[in-house]
């Protein structure tokens, strides 16, 4: 774990600053107010790395590692998480929501705690009641003999003149009425379909289905419907981009990077592209110029990769499981025991082999009927685990289109 006293023993040697007063000039890095207190009579980047880590504070450590790792490094670092949330979403995929499906339903779901039984005459909480009602008026009777039968008398005549006022008024007694109340609760009402109740309703419901419809035909104009395909074949080509600069930081995998990034902004392989353009350094990477990246923003565009990531529906850790498996994976990068080197080596490619035991899983998960299907699928698999597995060194070299 991050906060395991045993990661202290060793320091992390792969930064590009070490003190706090670098941070402030080549990264113009702002300190927020509600973590002034990490930052005081403190020099080392390192140390306050640590705190945040030991305090819970995983987001600020990953922030922190950002901004103060080497750049090839962070890299590294964040294309590993993003190979962790594929991962995730391979045990708990997310379904996404279909605009489509709101013009199906219009009833509304009334929760549970909601819903009212009706009325049960016969419920015997009711005869519960009555029987409550009767004790109390005999429990009256009994009070009514202790009190003096002139002042009854008194008290039953004012309650005659105020009864009989009543009825003047309403035209009803009071007792009349509460029978009447109490017999219209009972009996089943008639209810009348022509009723201009009815026909209001319709009239909202047919105007809150146009408008449905209406807003629908909007959303469908301004956001393209999702083609699964291409959008796997984007982040792929995003990620062989972040691959080929982490294993040849040049002009034309930073330039790479920023076309397969400039595809898919929205998603975190492709925002981490745009970060590992901005972390070359150059803003004209195949130009005469140099133009060098503003502070901060290669920084910044690793942080907003993570918290992609760490916001992505799906997979089987919470937010903050995700940060603190992210500060476990960039201590390991920037202390230099896990790097890309024996990827390298392998000849291999950490997203494409991701991406491979995905589709796997499928296979090996899809229903099949007889045991001969069951065999031929094993003997399939089989044969392309040992095509796949290289057989002498290879260094991996970019498709160049």
């Amino acid at each position: 774990m991050s906060d395991n006293l045993e990661w202290q023993k060793r320091h992390l040697t792969l930064l590009r600053y070490t003190t706090v007063n670098e941070l402030y000039e080549k990264e113009a890095f702002k300190i927020r107010p509600d973590l002034a207190s990490f930052f005081e009579n403190k020099t080392s980047v390192e140390e306050i790395f640590w705190d945040f880590s030991n305090a819970g504070r995983y987001k600020c450590a990953c922030e922190m590692l950002a901004y103060i790792g080497h750049r090839r490094a962070v890299v590294w670092w964040a294309y590993q998480c993003v190979l962790s949330l594929m991962e995730e979403l391979k045990e708990k995929a997310d379904e996404e929501f279909d605009f489509n499906k709101v013009c199906e339903s219009y009833e509304p779901v009334v929760p549970d705690f909601a819903k009212v039984e009706p009325l049960n005459p016969k419920d015997p909480k009711a005869d519960k009641m009555m029987e409550e009602v009767q004790k109390m008026n005999a429990e009256i009777a009994e009070l009514r003999k202790l009190v003096d039968p002139e002042v009854m008398a008194e008290v039953d005549e004012a309650v005659k003149v105020a009864m009989d006022t009543f009825k003047d008024i309403h035209g009803i007694s009071f007792d009349d009425l509460i029978q009447m109340a109490v017999k219209k609760d009972l009996e089943h009402q008639q209810v009348d379909e022509n009723s201009p109740i009815f026909k209001a309703a319709e009239d909202i419901e047919a105007k809150l289905h146009a408008s449905k419809k209406e807003t629908l035909a909007k959303i469908n104009a301004v956001l393209p419907p999702k083609v699964p395909a291409f959008e796997k074949k984007i982040s792929d080509d995003a990620l062989s981009a972040v691959y080929r600069w982490v294993v040849a930081p040049d002009e034309v995998n930073s330039q790479r990077a920023l076309d397969a990034g400039n595809a898919c902004p929205d998603k975190p392989a492709g925002l981490l592209a745009l970060s590992t353009f901005w972390s070359f350094g150059n803003m004209l990477p195949e130009g005469d110029t140099v133009v060098h990246t503003p502070p901060g923003l290669a920084a910044n565009g690793i942080c907003q990769t993570l918290l992609t990531c760490a916001l992505a529906k799906g997979g089987t850790r919470t937010l903050k499981e995700r940060y603190q498996h992210y500060v476990d994976l960039g201590i390991r990068v920037m202390i230099g025991e896990f790097l890309w080197d024996e990827a390298v080596l392998n000849g291999e490619v950490p997203h494409k082999d991701v991406a491979k035991k995905i589709e796997e899983d499928k296979k090996e998960t899809a229903p099949v009927e007889t045991i001969d299907q069951r065999i031929e699928l094993d003997k399939q698999l089989e044969e392309e685990r040992r095509a796949a597995r290289p057989k002498v060194y290879t260094r991996w070299k970019p498709d160049i289109k």
